[in-house]
C-alpha cells in the first residue's frame, strides 16, 4: 500500500503515519502489505496562513491535486493521497465579538473517491489572532514573542504553545487524517 503525502514537515508526514496505524487495517482497500509512505513538498491554491473554512479546506484539497500532478510528472502512483493543511476559521471577522480557531484538516483520495476530515478547533486568544489577521504578522513570530526565540521551530507548533503542550500539532492532524479516511472504511455508509 503506497500513500502519498503532500508535505514534508514531519508533524504532518508522523501524523498521517500514526492514523493509518490505527485506520489502515480498517480500509476496504487494505492488502496486508506493510505501508510506504512517499513524502512531497508540493504547494498549495491558498493564502500562507488560512482564515477561513473554505482556505483550510482548499489547502489541504490543492496540496493533493497537486501531489497527483507531481506523481504523474514521475510517471508514479500511490493507493492514497493526503493533503494536510493548517490554519485559522475565524468567526464574525470584525468587531469585538470575533472568534478565532486553530484548526488542522485533511483530503484523502483514491485517485475518484475523496474526503474531508478535521481535528479538534483551539480557540486563539486575541492577543495572537490579532495581529496575525489584522496587520498580517508571521505566526512563527508571534509564537517566537510570547514562547521565547525558536519557538516556531518547534514540532509541537500553535498547538502545543497554546495548550502547553497537552496537544501538538501532530496529534490535531492525526485526528483530522482519521476522519478524512473513515468513509474508506465505511463505503456503503459514504455512498
Amino acid at each position: 500500500m503506497r500513500i502519498a503525502i503532500g508535505s514534508t514537515r514531519a508533524p504532518k508526514v508522523e501524523a498521517v503515519k500514526e492514523a493509518w496505524q490505527a485506520i489502515g487495517s480498517r480500509i476496504k482497500a487494505y492488502d496486508d502489505e506493510p505501508a510506504s509512505f512517499l513524502t512531497y513538498d508540493v504547494g498549495k491554491d491558498t493564502p500562507e496562513m488560512p482564515l477561513t473554512l473554505d482556505q483550510l479546506m482548499e489547502g489541504a484539497r490543492s496540496r493533493v491535486e497537486n501531489l497527483i500532478l507531481q506523481l504523474k510528472r514521475e510517471r508514479q502512483e500511490a493507493d492514497f493521497y493526503v493533503g494536510l493543511e493548517g490554519g485559522f476559521q475565524v468567526i464574525d471577522t470584525h468587531g469585538p465579538r470575533r472568534q478565532v480557531f486553530l484548526e488542522s484538516w485533511a483530503y484523502a483520495t483514491d485517485g475518484h473517491l475523496g474526503y474531508f476530515g478535521h481535528g479538534p478547533g483551539l480557540l486563539v486568544p486575541h492577543k495572537i489572532g490579532d495581529p496575525i489577521i489584522d496587520r498580517n504578522i508571521e505566526m512563527g513570530i508571534i509564537m517566537d514573542r510570547l514562547g521565547g526565540p525558536r519557538s516556531s521551530a518547534k514540532a509541537e507548533g500553535m498547538w502545543g504553545l497554546l495548550t502547553g503542550d497537552i496537544l501538538t500539532r501532530q496529534q490535531s492532524f492525526v485526528i483530522a487524517v482519521i476522519c478524512a479516511f473513515v468513509p474508506f472504511c465505511q463505503p456503503d455508509t459514504y455512498r
